[in-house]
């Protein structure tokens, strides 16, 4: 039986270098609609008119949102890549390669209350792709939000997009996911004012949350 309350485990151990070399392997075939995702990203950094445009991923994996903001998106001067995984940074700069001049990778986890002093900044954009869950309750959310207005620059945005418990499909998915109002509420609870729902589907969903 699950217990609401308690913080769940990890269900991959995502430091074993195999592990992570599988979930690269299958994330994409297995949701070929990240795509989409992918592009509201590329659309909503893209459209930013400041010049030399900087951008903190959290929960980056191996760098797939990275390596589409960084080729389509030419004023993205700097892109921090923050994961808790040395095999799934390991592989992001594997990826990233070719943008090692515009390209950071920091080793820390966001779960921890050290991780905004670490990352530099200010950044003009905080961005999460299917990673907010992993802080294995959803009671945590708002916390972490309260944390990101401190690395953000006074237009800064975050753009954040996660599964919704709508399909999840087991009593642990449900723990982990927020459902809109949820999540909006977390936001607003952390000081950011204004927050769209930017696109639903495939039971996920994708925010954008000014302060």
């Amino acid at each position: 039986m699950i217990n609401d309350e308690a913080d769940m485990p990890y269900g991959e151990d995502f430091h074993d270098a195999a592990t992570a070399l599988a979930w690269e392997e299958a994330a994409n075939r297995k949701r070929p609609w990240r795509a989409a995702i992918f592009e509201h990203f590329v659309s909503l950094v893209g459209a930013c008119e400041k010049v030399d445009v900087r951008v903190l991923e959290l929960g980056s994996g191996p760098g797939f949102l990275a390596e589409q903001v960084l080729k389509h998106c030419p004023g993205v001067a700097l892109y921090t890549l923050l994961d808790f995984s040395a095999p799934m940074l390991a592989q992001s700069r594997a990826r990233l390669e070719r943008y090692a001049a515009r390209t950071h990778f920091l080793q820390t986890d966001f779960k921890t209350p050290s991780w905004p002093t670490l990352v530099g900044g200010p950044f003009d954009f905080v961005v999460s792709l299917q990673a907010v869950h992993e802080l294995r309750h959803k009671r945590h959310a708002s916390q972490l939000y309260s944390q990101i207005p401190s690395v953000l620059g006074p237009a800064g945005e975050l753009l954040v997009c996660d599964h919704l418990p709508e399909g999840a499909h087991t009593p642990v998915h449900r723990v982990l996911y927020m459902n809109p109002a949820e999540n909006v509420t977390a936001l607003n609870q952390a000081g950011f004012g204004h927050v769209d729902v930017v696109w639903t589907a495939h039971d996920m969903a994708f925010y954008r949350a000014r302060r």
